[in-house]
C-alpha cells in the first residue's frame, strides 16, 4: 500500500475521520494505529507523518475549537431560577455538535488518569463550576453543588453519546432540557442535605 497519494492529498482529513469514528468507540487507550490507518485506507507511517503519533492524531480530533467560558457567558446573564435550563441547552449544543468527539474524550478519561484530568477541567472547573459560583446561595457549598452538578451532566454524556440508552440517546434537545435540568436547577440552588460531604 503506497502511503501517499497523486493529486492533493486528503490523507490528513481521512485519518481525522477514521480516527474520530475509532477513538468514539474505543478510546485513545484501546485504539491502534493500524486500525485508524485501515479504516482511513492509508499507511499506518501516515500517522506519524501529519500527527507524531496517536496521542497527537487524539489531540487534534479531540480538539473541540471552543472556549468554555464563551459556551456559558450567556448563563450567568440569565436569572437563578433560568439557570439550568440555559446551562443544559448551552451544553446541548455544543455535544451534540461533537457527539463523537465527547464519546472519545470519555471513553478515554475511563482509561487514562491524564485524559480523566483534562475531562475534568473542562467539565467541573471550566463549565460547572463558575456557574455553580454565580447562582449558589451559599459560599461554602460551591465545591459540593459542582460536583453533584458535574455528576448529573457527566451521567447525560455517559447515556446520550456512549451508552446510546434510549429514549435519551435520540431525544430532541427541548425534551433533553425538560427532564434534566429541573434536577440541575436542585443541584445549583436548591436546598441540599445537611452534615458533611465526606462519610468520615
Amino acid at each position: 500500500m503506497s502511503g501517499r497519494r497523486r493529486g492533493p492529498s486528503t490523507t490528513r482529513q481521512e485519518l481525522m475521520d477514521a480516527a474520530r469514528e475509532v477513538f468514539a468507540d474505543r478510546g485513545v487507550d484501546g485504539a491502534t494505529t493500524r486500525e485508524i490507518a485501515q479504516r482511513a485506507g492509508v499507511d499506518p507511517a501516515m500517522i506519524a507523518h501529519y500527527f507524531g503519533s496517536k496521542g497527537g492524531l487524539f489531540d487534534a480530533v479531540t480538539a473541540l475549537q471552543l472556549d468554555p467560558r464563551d459556551v456559558i457567558a450567556p448563563v450567568l446573564d440569565v436569572d437563578a431560577d433560568e439557570a439550568a435550563r440555559q446551562l443544559v441547552s448551552r451544553l446541548l449544543q455544543v455535544w451534540d455538535a461533537h457527539s463523537s468527539v465527547v464519546s472519545a474524550l470519555l471513553r478515554s478519561a475511563a482509561r487514562n488518569k491524564t485524559m480523566a484530568a483534562q475531562m475534568r477541567s473542562f467539565i467541573l472547573d471550566r463549565a460547572v463550576h463558575p456557574v455553580v459560583a454565580r447562582f449558589s446561595p451559599d459560599d461554602a457549598e460551591v465545591d459540593t453543588r459542582s460536583a453533584l452538578l458535574a455528576s448529573q451532566l457527566t451521567g447525560v454524556i455517559l447515556t446520550r453519546y456512549v451508552l446510546r440508552w434510549e429514549p435519551l440517546a435520540s431525544a430532541d434537545p427541548a425534551w433533553v432540557v425538560d427532564h434534566i435540568a429541573p434536577t440541575v436547577q436542585r443541584y445549583l440552588t436548591g436546598p441540599l442535605p445537611p452534615g458533611p460531604a465526606s462519610a468520615g
